[in-house]
Formats: C-alpha cells, structure tokens, sequence
C-alpha cells in the first residue's frame, strides 16, 4: 500500500552553508511528486536525506506514520534509482534485479517470482539473461527501475535518472516512468531540473530555490498561476512588462504600462491602486491576428507591434516583437499560415492580442 510522505522543518546545514532551510511538505500517498530548481537549490540533498544517505540537521520525515528521520538507509524500505544506473557489470539483468532480494535474505520461488514480476512491468523479461553492457541507456534505466520496484519499496526516489539519455529516448521513458509507477501504485519522489519532464510526468512539485520552498501545486497550476516572477521565469518561457495598477473593472485590474492599456483577471486579491507590479505573459498565449490587416475595432488588450524577426520551425513560428514604449515580447504563433510574408517590409507591423485571464499580475 501507497504510504505518505511528510516533511516538517526539515533542515541540513553543511558548516555555515544552509543547503535545505526548514522545508515543510505533504507528500500524497501514490502520486509522482517531482523536486524542481536550479542547481545548488537543495533538491539532490532533500533527496538524499529521503534515502537516509544524509542525516538531517534539524526537522522530521515521516513514511505514513512511521518516524524515518535518523534510520540508516537499509531500515527504510525505500528503493533508489540513480543518474548513473549503478548496474553491476558482472551480474546478468535477472542478477542485478534480484540484488535487492539477496540482501534482504528473499530466495527461492519467491525470489523468482517477484523478479519475473518486476521485469515484466518494465517490459524486461525477454533480456533477463543478458548483460548490462548488452543493452541500451533505455533499457538499462528500465533494468535499474525494476531493481529498485522488485523490493516493494515504500518509497521510490528517483535522482535524475533521464538526464543520461538523449533527447527521443528522454521523451520515451518519460510516459513509461509514469505508466510503471501508477502500475505499481507507489509514492515516487523525483528529482529533476527540466521543467518539461516535470511538467510532463508530475502529479505534483515543488519548485525550490536557495533551500526554500518557494510553489508547490500541481503543474498547470503552477505553470498558469505562478505565485512570483522567479516560478513565472523558470517554469518555461514568458514575457514580463512592468506596470501601475490604475484600478479596477468587471472583476479584472487595470494596468498602465509602457504598450499601453492592459487588463488582467489573474492577480493577487490585496492589490491598492497605484502599486507596482510586474506582468506576466506566456508568448503562446498572445495572438497573432490578421498579418495583413489592422482590427476592424479597437479591443482591450489589443497591440499593434513591429516584428523584429522571425524563425520559422513548421509547426510555429517564434516572433520576436517590439510593442509602443520599447518593450520587446515573445509570441509563439501555432501553425503559422503558408502566406503570411515573414521576410518581407509588408510583415513589418503586426496586430497581436492577449486575453485577461492569461495576463498574470506578479508583485514587483
């Protein structure tokens, strides 16, 4: 059965340097939950304190109800997959898989059968007899992922354990990752600092930054609804522009900012009048209207923009422009029409628009 996973305080000082400052976190039971920021934020260290490979300075965890703080890590039933997949060289796949079984002194038929098993739901079994050196990063990271479920662990951490693949197999395994946790109905934490596999493969996460955790939510939500401008910059691409609240209007805040007008349904609710802020656009969320034609009318949120340059990708094209006031934006325009002339003087001024609710307004 799925256990919990609970945090509270939790802190790990290495001399004067504070890697984890006092984190508190809930962790559901069978969900995906993914540690995500910058190198040196403190996510590698909060997992390693999860295996017991580091002893915390302060603060409790706890799997279920059971108090794991200080328990070496062969007293806390938690299987560990690494970056480096630590396979051993010598042993068959079937061998390194049943590893875990030997040390906890599981033999026979049911050794047998918990390694058939775990193969199987990594979709290994046909390569039990091969060696690792036999198999591709894909396959070896599927042999090390068995190895780690074979024990029935409580907990299954994962250290980064794509960043070694390249880019198609990163994809591949990031839908089987997924597909094999839910299967086996386990809290996984997993360590990461690419957003699109977090955003891809989470149920969960926890963006951190200096120690601290600074978002946790599910991904859209923290996507959409970053609470700050470091979430909003970290978590993909998007266009900040500074403003004024200039009051308020059917439920949105008006904005003056140096484009102009803009209003915005996304914003934090003690906002006054006259407060700086900074807004936040995702450049997949702003519109390329007509490339030929100004708007028949005026409507909010409505710029007229000189494109600065554009690179065409086929499904995309990724526009580099430049609104009234100097400011310069990201749009990202999806399937880009066939006629619209990118490289020509007649493409110069474009019309894009942006609706409210994608306007996030974020404390300055």
């Amino acid at each position: 059965m799925a256990l919990p996973v609970t945090l509270r305080q939790l802190s790990k000082h290495f001399g004067k340097t504070v890697a984890v400052d006092g984190i508190d976190l809930d962790i559901p039971a069978g969900s995906l939950f993914f540690l995500l920021g910058p190198s040196g934020c403190g996510k590698t260290t909060l997992l390693r304190m999860l295996a017991g490979f580091t002893d915390p300075t302060a603060g409790q965890i706890l799997f279920g109800d059971r108090q794991v703080t200080h328990l070496p890590p062969h007293k806390r039933n938690t299987g560990m997959c690494f970056q480096s997949y630590a396979l051993w060289p010598h042993m068959t796949v079937a061998q390194n898989v049943a590893f875990g079984l030997n040390v906890r002194k599981v033999g026979g038929v049911e050794k047998e059968r918990r390694v058939a098993q775990a193969l199987a739901m990594v979709q290994m079994d046909p390569y039990a007899g091969r060696k690792p050196n036999e198999l591709s990063g894909g396959q070896q990271q599927r042999v090390a992922l068995a190895r780690a479920l074979v024990i029935e662990p409580d907990v299954l951490l994962l250290d980064e354990p794509l960043s070694n693949l390249d880019a198609k197999l990163r994809l591949e395994m990031r839908s089987q990752i997924r597909r094999i946790c839910k299967a086996a109905n386990i809290t996984a934490v997993y360590v990461t600092h690419d957003q699109k596999e977090a955003l891809s493969m989470a149920d969960a996460m926890a963006v951190l930054r200096d120690g601290k955790v600074i978002q946790v939510g599910a991904p859209r939500q923290l996507y959409n609804r970053p609470v700050n401008r470091f979430v909003a910059d970290f978590l993909g691409e998007t266009n900040f522009v500074t403003a004024t609240i200039a009051g308020r209007q059917d439920g949105q805040v008006v904005l003056e900012t140096p484009c102009g007008k803009l209003f915005a349904r996304v914003f934090p609710a003690d906002l006054n009048d006259a407060d700086k802020v900074i807004c936040s656009m995702r450049p997949e969320s702003i519109r390329v209207l007509d490339h030929q034609h100004r708007p028949a009318e005026p409507s909010p949120n409505t710029f007229a923009a000189r494109r600065l340059d554009t690179i065409y990708l086929g499904e995309t094209a990724q526009h580099r422009l430049l609104l009234p006031g100097d400011v310069v934006i990201k749009v990202f325009e999806l399937n880009p029409p066939m006629e619209a002339p990118h490289d020509s003087a007649e493409s110069d001024v474009m019309h894009v628009a942006i609706a409210p609710r994608d306007v996030v307004v974020l404390r300055d």
